[in-house]
C-alpha cells in the first residue's frame, strides 16, 4: 500500500489529475478504491501505475528540451 501511495504522489507530480489516477487504478482492477486490496490486486495496481509513471517521464524527457 505504501508503494501505491508513493506512485500516486509521483504521478500527481508528473501532472496526472486525480480522476486520471483513479481511472488508471480502475483500468487495472475494475474499481478505483485502493483500500483492502488483495496481493494480486496490489501487484496489478503497482504495475499499472509504474507503466503510467514511465510514460509520463518519457513525455517529459521528449518535450522538455
Amino acid at each position: 500500500m505504501k508503494q501505491i501511495t508513493s506512485l500516486i504522489k509521483r504521478l500527481s507530480f508528473l501532472g496526472y489529475c486525480t480522476f486520471e489516477i483513479k481511472s488508471i487504478i480502475k483500468e487495472a482492477i475494475g474499481i478505483d478504491i485502493i483500500n483492502d486490496l488483495s496481493v494480486s490486486q496490489e501487484i496489478a495496481v503497482i504495475q499499472q501505475l509504474e507503466m503510467y509513471e514511465q510514460l509520463g517521464l518519457n513525455y517529459l524527457q521528449t518535450y522538455s528540451k
